[in-house]
């Protein structure tokens, strides 16, 4: 299957989609481990400790979230996570990551975690379609073929949404 994160993905992209769980610790060393980082950070102790993580090292593993954090207050110190910035990778992320469901394998409960973390975070976000009825009753046993109205509901907001989809978004 392929990474949902690209390795030219810059960290606060990664950290905004960890903090949504549109990814997991382990998508973090994934990206870590292609990333070729610029000069300003690439020997940052974080980075590093990212890179070298083993996927199979859970105390590592649980760590990847603390030094993701870590490189980017460091490394981008403007950056904040409750910004119109913010909201606006949040926003992007959430359309690729649907986007993903459609095109893969991916269970609806990995969408449906989302919404309420994005909900809280960005205060209702009108991008977020009508998803969280659609997820409503969604948990974790939930088969795709038992959510075929999900589907329905991520084309609806991507078709919605096409006009500001980032430039490798668009169908």
């Amino acid at each position: 299957m392929k990474p949902f994160l690209e390795a030219n993905e810059n960290p606060v992209t990664v950290l905004v989609a960890r903090e949504m769980e549109a990814i997991s610790d382990v998508d973090i060393v994934d990206w870590a481990g292609r990333h070729a980082a610029p000069p300003s950070y690439a020997d940052d102790t974080d980075y590093l400790q990212l890179v070298r993580c083993s996927p199979g090292n859970s105390v590592a593993l649980g760590k990847a979230h603390s030094h993701l954090t870590s490189l980017v207050a460091r490394q981008f110190p403007d950056f904040n996570c409750d910004s119109a910035k913010a909201a606006e990778i949040a926003r992007q992320v959430f359309l690729r990551r649907i986007r993903t469901y459609l095109h893969s394998d991916i269970e609806p409960f990995q969408i449906c975690r989302m919404v309420p973390l994005i909900e809280e975070k960005y205060d209702y976000p009108p991008w977020l379609g009508g998803l969280y009825d659609a997820c409503d009753w969604t948990d974790e046993r939930t088969t795709r073929d038992q959510a075929l109205h999900l589907r329905e509901r991520i084309e609806q907001i991507l078709s919605d949404n096409r006009g500001s989809l980032l430039p490798g978004l668009v169908e």
